[in-house]
């Protein structure tokens, strides 16, 4: 089929007596999204690299499914959200599919720690160590397993991770036996990327195509198969996963996880009692100079405790497996130690546990080799691509050459459609003069007072999104102790899914949460009809990978605030703000209690990303809103 005849098939499509209007009950024609459907196909039969931004209302989901339904290629659907994930496979398709009276195949594929590994679960259950708190659970998921279609843990009545139990029914990529385990028939996870492999379209996420890329580039085999067509979702989100995917990882639970299978392993040979014994003892070595944080006797002393191992190979597939996981781990903490040029290491901690990682300080370059490289079409989608109206930060970290809304001798076409909803009416945003500076002795207590008057107005139903975990939990238990209505609260009130099944369904509750419920999160209706966000969310100073890409810039002769602090800042914003409109039907307040948006130069960059609604300093304004609702 011709370009011109798939995009005219499509468009019609979407037109009010085509094949959407005549299925979907409440379908309503617009033009944002029937030009950004014709888009997105023309971008399918011709190839090429399209990055759309498509504001919310726009209809985006809606405008790449069709053609990606229509089309006779193999496609790649994927999100950064699970639960975007979850309502395409489940909600999104299957109801695009009978609208168009098509039948295409379409597999689910996750990352491997959704899955159960029989081999893990039965080694647990063998292990006569196995705590009797353990073993209650792991026969409870040995009983689903005996009923489960496809070994997704998601369909487990519990948490099995938050139970303690993840870890040992679960395979990382270095624990998995592959293809000589005993279980690799009857293997969820090799029954997810065997239908994958024979699927049309296959629904997945950021993490894993990264993964496969990495893999890829490597030629150490495959997670994804090869596609005509890929589709991203959320790619916004893109850039800041790579840095973490196409970096290296060492935390003590990786080398305390490898340690205990080779404990394991050397239990069942039977033989190797003194070796077992030593290795202990080389263990503990491993374990002070980890937790003295002196990384280079770390890998002394690794270096010495896994030569029993590597003398070991032969012996078994096991062991085989495990003289290789040690010699990655070995090579991660060289890396580390020494950064290749383009990569910056740094340390994190949380608590007493530690991790030392490796990233590239650019994304560009290496999205450019592992992942643009590897495909003819790739169609990168998000609410927001866009800072003051261009496309070019969003082009440097995705490492693409842009013309807008042009194609030619580009590496990409870059399209924007702005949102149908009419934040005129259908919002207000209030920018309190009066809160003073984060920092100061002051600004808790201002801050606190501010959001309690606001919920107050709103009668609940609000958001409060918070730029720290510290401000959250300082804050979090006094809103809830003054005001009238349930505040629910990030990793206090539950998991992030039953906090916001909870919030949807008690219509004047609060959710205070940070970073992870700004985005990704779809609260449509009355129940969410005030965002509060504490102030503008720049990065914290000590983020180490922040630190090198400014210094990066800034010895290119640019200006790190404004060519990357303001932008990641201002796009992190934008996410948080778009929480709140979510449908044409849908009224409420965006409050950004950050007085610097008059007081700082950036104040008016700021302010020219925020929705195009009235704009007020005073709560009065606020309560006259909510009045006449």
């Amino acid at each position: 089929m011709s370009v011109d005849s798939f995009s005219s098939r499509i468009s019609r499509d979407f037109q009010p007596d085509g094949a959407l209007a005549a299925a979907m009950p409440g379908y309503v024609c617009r033009s944002e999204q029937v030009d950004l459907a014709g888009e997105i196909a023309g971008t399918m039969q011709q190839g090429g690299l399209l990055l759309a931004e498509a504001e919310t209302g726009t209809g985006k989901t809606l405008a790449y499914l069709v053609p990606a339904l229509r089309c006779a290629d193999k496609v790649l659907i994927s999100t950064h959200t699970k639960a975007l994930q979850d309502q395409l496979m489940y909600r999104d398709i299957p109801t695009v599919q009978k609208a168009l009276g098509v039948r295409r195949r379409v597999a689910l594929l996750k990352g491997r720690s959704n899955y159960l590994c029989p081999q893990r679960l039965e080694k647990s259950l063998q292990d006569v160590k196995t705590e009797p708190w353990a073993r209650r659970s792991l026969l409870r998921v040995n009983e689903w397993a005996g009923n489960s279609r496809d070994g997704d843990l998601a369909s487990l009545s519990f948490d099995a991770f938050a139970a303690g139990i993840g870890s040992r029914i679960t395979a990382t990529a270095e624990q998995c036996l592959g293809s000589k385990c005993s279980h690799w028939d009857d293997c969820p996870l090799v029954k997810a990327r065997q239908a994958a492999q024979e699927a049309d379209v296959v629904v997945s996420n950021h993490s894993l195509l990264l993964a496969d890329a990495q893999l890829k580039s490597g030629d150490f085999g495959e997670v994804l198969p090869d596609f005509d067509v890929t589709i991203l979702d959320e790619a916004h989100a893109i850039p800041d996963l790579a840095c973490r995917q196409f970096g290296r990882q060492v935390a003590l639970s990786r080398l305390t996880t490898w340690h205990n299978d080779m404990q394991a392993v050397l239990e069942g040979l039977g033989d190797e009692a003194e070796l077992k014994r030593d290795m202990t003892m080389q263990f503990m070595r491993v374990n002070e100079a980890f937790e003295a944080d002196k990384l280079g006797e770390v890998l002394v002393a690794w270096q010495e405790l896994v030569a029993g191992a590597d003398a070991r190979r032969e012996r078994s597939t096991e062991t085989a497996k495990l003289a290789d996981r040690a010699e990655a781990i070995e090579l991660d903490i060289e890396a580390i130690l020494t950064p290749p040029k383009g990569y910056v290491a740094w340390r994190e901690s949380s608590g007493r546990a530690a991790t030392h990682l490796l990233a590239p300080v650019e994304t560009g370059p290496v999205l450019g080799e592992k992942l643009w490289s590897r495909a003819s079409c790739f169609i990168l989608l998000s609410a927001t691509l866009r800072i003051s109206g261009s496309f070019a930060y969003a082009a440097e970290r995705f490492g693409l050459k842009i013309r807008e809304g042009v194609v030619g001798d580009v590496d990409a076409k870059a399209v924007s459609h702005p949102s149908p909803f009419d934040y005129a009416t259908q919002a207000l945003l209030y920018v309190p003069r009066h809160i003073p500076a984060p920092g100061t002795a002051e600004y808790e207590d201002v801050l606190f007072e501010e959001m309690r008057s606001l919920i107050e107005a709103s009668s609940g139903r609000a958001f409060v999104l918070f730029t720290s975990h510290q401000m959250l939990r300082r804050i979090a238990p006094r809103l809830a102790a003054a005001v009238d209505w349930p505040v629910l609260v990030q990793n206090e009130s539950g998991g992030k899914d039953a906090i916001l099944q909870q919030f949807r369904e008690d219509t004047h509750s609060v959710l205070c949460g940070t970073r992870s419920f700004w985005e990704g999160v779809d609260v449509p209706g009355e129940s969410l009809s005030l965002v509060i966000i504490d102030k503008v969310p720049f990065a914290p100073p000590d983020d180490r990978l922040l630190m090198a890409r400014c210094e990066a810039c800034e010895s290119k002769g640019g200006n790190a605030f404004h060519d990357i602090q303001l932008p990641e800042a201002v796009a992190a914003l934008r996410q948080g703000v778009g929480r709140l409109i979510r449908t044409q039907d849908d009224r409420g307040v965006i409050a950004v209690l950050d007085s610097r948006l008059y007081t700082r130069s950036y104040g008016r960059v700021v302010a020219q990303n925020l929705p195009r609604s009235p704009k007020t300093e005073k709560i009065s304004d606020v309560r006259r809103f909510f009045a006449t609702a």
